[in-house]
């Protein structure tokens, strides 16, 4: 940690907790360019790279009250983990967060139209234009856009970061494919705001973003990011070569098929008969036999783009 002090104490207090590992670890040749950012803003800065797996929440936890904005920089795992920091707070304690995305996917950034480029982006977490967006809990579980079980779940932590590099999004849909195959599927009952559906799934995912994993699954009309409600995904078992394909076409191309149930809703509650194991925003989230998911609506308000 350390402090960049500019001006006097009435300037804006900003918090900066940045993943150095991030990508190709893309924020340690541009830090200074975004402290530069950062200066002309005139802002007051204490600067955290995280060490270790959830420091970002520890340090939003132990530090954040103290502050009037933060900004983090990394990927949907850093942003998964001041986001949950957030949320332990009160509703009116809350800073505003700034988003600087250096992972491999970023679905976040997308959904908020977030610049690729780090300057840019820092420029964008620095400024003035904001607005509050829907957060979710997972059994008291917090997740910025999605929560998901199955064949992709545990892809985001196991595929090695040295893939991710060099592959990007592209490094997931493999992975995930290749898991299809082998993996069982689970007997589900989901209650969507008092709707029952049951079936044989072996993926299901919930989620308030345009695309996952960088693959579009919604189109763009579908999806409002402050609605309140989530958009869920759940891919039937297939039986045969001809309804796997039917679940490949899906995850390249987002059209609907006889194997997808779309669904939408403010609370989806998914019960199994055995502890089936979550990810939240590609982070390990924990297995459970019944997973209650609410939408807290327009939650945290983030800096976004244009």
């Amino acid at each position: 940690m350390f402090n960049l002090m500019i001006g006097d104490e009435c300037m804006e207090k900003v918090l900066f907790i940045y993943n150095p590992n991030a990508g190709k670890a893309a924020m340690k040749n541009k830090l200074s360019d975004v402290m530069e950012i950062f200066r002309r803003a005139d802002f007051q800065v204490t600067v955290y790279p995280t060490l270790q797996a959830r420091d970002a929440t520890e340090i939003v936890r132990a530090e954040g009250r103290g502050y009037d904005r933060i900004i983090c920089s990394g990927g949907d795992g850093t942003l998964h983990e001041v986001t949950h920091g957030l949320m332990e707070m009160k509703r009116e304690e809350r800073p505003k967060c700034g988003y600087i995305p250096t992972g491999t996917v970023n679905d976040f950034a997308t959904g908020i139209k977030l610049p690729k480029r780090i300057v840019k982006a820092a420029e964008v977490a620095a400024g003035n234009r904001s607005h509050a967006y829907d957060i979710g809990e997972l059994n008291g579980h917090y997740f910025t856009y999605v929560a998901a079980f199955g064949a992709f779940t545990s892809v985001a932590y196991e595929t090695p970061q040295a893939t991710k590099n060099l592959l990007g999004k592209q490094a997931y849909i493999l992975e995930g494919m290749g898991k299809l195959n082998s993996i069982k599927s689970v007997r589900i009952t989901l209650d969507v705001d008092g709707e029952i559906w049951e079936e044989d799934c072996v993926f299901g995912m919930v989620t308030n973003a345009r695309s996952v994993g960088g693959m579009k699954l919604f189109r763009k009309k579908r999806v409002s990011l402050d609605d309140g409600y989530f958009e869920g995904v759940f891919v039937r078992n297939p039986q045969n070569p001809i309804e796997l394909n039917l679940v490949l076409s899906f995850l390249l191309t987002g059209e609907e098929n006889n194997q997808i149930h779309i669904l939408r809703g403010q609370q989806i509650t998914v019960t199994a008969d055995e502890e089936i194991p979550y990810t939240l925003d590609g982070e390990n989230g924990g297995q459970y036999k019944k997973a209650v998911i609410t939408n807290h609506r327009q939650a945290i308000t983030y800096f976004h783009g244009v």
